[in-house]
């Protein structure tokens, strides 16, 4: 998934566990944990690693990721009572969930299994700048993101919240189309098209599975994005 996909989840996670801690800031810290994996692997992989792996889905895709942002957190929580890490570590759980990690075993159980494998790209950041670009759920997927970014934060700013409950209002109803236009993808097995650049089988799948998730959430948490 591209990332506006992954922030979106991170986000409605937070929102999530925000309800149950009662803290909104801990919805920055799922956000983070949301993207994190790809801030740290894909520069990593795809610019100091370039000339052996080539890959962004290395270490901070894989379990033991998990395992060490998840030990870190339990032991600031326990000396701390800060729930900060532990919704970092979820954040990164549900990015490895939305790339379907799983289905490249030897990533995801890094040793366990052997090396990483390496691949070949031209201008990978460049060719991921324009498929992003030109998928249409990642301009939904944004469009959500913003408007929560705005309404929900620690101590959200009034003159924003007018365009942020606008965004918040035609994000849901665009993000409920977006889940049964990539439901009926993958049921016809339609190929690569404007709903996600590159996107094929499985992968619509996942998509209508993260846009069912971003609607169900705004709806469920609107009381914290202030739109009552």
């Amino acid at each position: 998934m591209f990332i506006a996909c992954h922030l979106l989840l991170g986000l409605i996670l937070g929102l999530a566990l925000a309800r149950h801690l009662g803290d909104r800031r801990i919805i920055g810290f799922a956000a983070l944990g949301a993207v994190l994996p790809d801030l740290i692997d894909k520069p990593v992989g795809h610019i100091l690693l370039a000339e052996s792996l080539d890959s962004g889905r290395i270490f901070a895709h894989g379990l033991l990721f998990l395992v060490l942002v998840l030990a870190a957190g339990v032991v600031l929580k326990q000396r701390h009572q800060s729930f900060a890490l532990l919704a970092v570590a979820a954040g990164a759980l549900s990015h490895q969930a939305l790339d379907t990690m799983w289905t490249t075993p030897v990533t995801w159980f890094f040793p366990l299994l052997g090396p990483y494998q390496p691949y070949d790209y031209t201008d990978y950041f460049g060719n991921a700048i324009l498929a992003e670009a030109s998928s249409l759920s990642e301009w939904i997927f944004l469009a959500a993101s913003a408007g929560i970014a705005l309404t929900a934060c620690w101590k959200p700013r009034p003159d924003l919240l007018p365009a942020a409950r606008t965004l918040i209002r035609a994000a849901v109803p665009l993000l409920i189309v977006l889940t049964v236009a990539s439901l009926c993808a993958w049921m016809t097995g339609l190929p690569e098209s404007i709903l996600m650049a590159g996107g094929e089988g499985e992968d619509y799948l996942v998509l209508a599975v993260a846009g069912a998730a971003g609607a169900i959430g705004m709806v469920r948490y609107r009381d914290l994005l202030s739109i009552g």
